[in-house]
């Protein structure tokens, strides 16, 4: 298995981490973490089926598309739970 699919822990501190890996029902699955100021995780996953893979011949624009908005909807939930920590919302 190359670099690319190996699993990747969450980052301890705050951040933004993502990692790509086998799903178990044969595809490709992604996988996005960002952590709280409580250090509490949030993830979004997605996976993609290998027929999905291959019978689309744009699948890659639609998959950054994807994750993309995922990253935006993950960044904006935590922000939503750190300013609540913070007493600002």
């Amino acid at each position: 298995m190359g670099n690319h699919l190996r699993g990747r822990a969450p980052k301890k501190t705050a951040g933004f981490c993502w990692g790509r890996t086998h799903s178990p029902d044969n595809g490709i699955c992604y996988r996005l973490f960002r952590r709280d100021q409580r250090g509490a995780l949030h993830y979004f996953m997605r996976s993609y089926s290998f027929d999905e893979l291959a019978n689309d011949p744009r699948i890659r624009t639609r998959i950054a598309h994807e994750i993309h908005q995922a990253r935006h909807a993950l960044r904006d939930q935590v922000d939503t739970v750190d300013l609540a920590l913070m007493g600002v919302a």
